[in-house]
């Protein structure tokens, strides 16, 4: 279970129109997040608690908790493997 997500100092995040665009300025590589990624970025710039933001998702997006929690984990998996987020686990 993912309990906490930081952000390393070579990432920088811009919000674009339809979301948030990524830069790792290690490796000089964008990548680009739709909607609902620009809003689990933003909550964790915020310092949400992971546990609590597909609680978030569900409310905001009008999803069940389930699906964003699911869309949640995929999408910290994958930012992790590109090394825009640590990672820490129980």
């Amino acid at each position: 279970m993912i309990t906490r997500c930081t952000i390393p100092a070579e990432v920088a995040g811009a919000s674009v129109e339809d979301g948030t665009v990524l830069l790792h300025m290690g490796t000089k590589r964008y990548f680009s997040l739709n909607e609902t990624g620009a809003e689990i970025w933003r909550m964790i710039e915020q310092d949400v608690p992971v546990a609590d933001i597909p609680g978030r998702l569900s409310a905001s997006f009008d999803v069940p908790f389930e699906d964003a929690r699911v869309a949640m984990v995929g999408l910290l998996a994958t930012l992790a493997e590109h090394g825009l987020l640590t990672l820490e686990t129980e």
